[in-house]
């Protein structure tokens, strides 16, 4: 994909370019506008590759996400053309709260590093773009292949994770959520015991006080409510005769006018 703009002019020049929310946030679209024009069309090509209803990735949804996301982007500058720019492929990265179960149903609660969205451009893939832009963000992330989860991996993802990586047997029959990991992912991890897991539950159901409204008395009050009409538990209040088109009688319209029906 070409974009009519030079980033060595901002990057080095180099194969590959990580991006942070800092550097993001300095390469201002209002003067590196060729910045979030590359992310926001890679994103839109990966979408539509996936078959995705929504975008993953965009200049401005990895500066308002609540987490931490790291953006890879693989680049060359044009060999004819001056000022031009040939953008290949993006990974987006960030880690994630999750909760895991290995293969013989163990819970885990760990926050890996994850994939959000991986894409080279169809018109280099299969040349061996995608296990360089892959191997460049494990080393910069210190991690392995198989410690990291994948959220939502097309069946070519899996397919290429076992071809150049050795990963088989993905674990995502049991998850919850739409991640996946590998048997390596829990080597060395520890378990959640019963009894935190139940400690975890009891801290969710907590509800302060503060926010349960106060359960009413059957007083007064409560035989003139709707809910003791309703269910037949009191009878409705007296009806006031009033003029025409006033607010009394606009007020029984909206009180008694549906009494016809019941």
């Amino acid at each position: 994909m070409e974009i009519a703009f030079d980033f060595s002019e901002i990057f080095p020049n180099e194969p590959i370019q990580q991006l942070d929310r800092g550097l993001l946030v300095r390469c201002n679209p209002r003067k590196y506008w060729a910045v979030q024009k590359a992310i926001d069309q890679l994103g839109e090509l990966s979408a539509k590759a996936q078959g995705l209803k929504r975008v993953l990735t965009s200049y401005e949804k990895i500066l308002d996400h609540d987490e931490e996301q790291t953006l890879y982007i693989m680049w060359h500058k044009h060999e004819n053309k001056q000022n031009t720019s040939v953008v290949i492929g993006l990974l987006k990265v960030g880690r994630k709260k999750l909760y895991l179960l290995d293969s013989s149903q163990q819970q885990f609660e760990e926050k890996p590093l994850c994939i959000l969205d991986f894409y080279v451009h169809e018109l280099v893939q299969r040349k061996g773009n995608g296990h360089l832009l892959y191997n460049y963000m494990l080393n910069c992330e210190a991690m392995s292949a198989g410690m990291v989860a994948i959220d939502r991996p097309s069946d070519a993802f899996l397919q290429f994770l076992q071809k150049f990586y050795g990963l088989v047997d993905p674990i995502l029959v049991w998850q919850s959520t739409n991640f996946v990991v590998y048997p390596q992912f829990f080597e060395g991890k520890k378990p959640v015991t019963h009894v935190e897991s139940r400690v975890r539950c009891n801290h969710s159901e907590k509800v302060d006080p503060c926010l349960i409204p106060p359960v009413r008395s059957r007083g007064k009050d409560w035989n003139d409510s709707a809910g003791g009409i309703i269910h037949g538990t009191s009878e409705l209040p007296a009806r006031r005769e009033a003029g025409p088109d006033t607010p009394l009688d606009r007020k029984n319209k909206r009180d008694f006018g549906h009494q016809s029906i019941w």
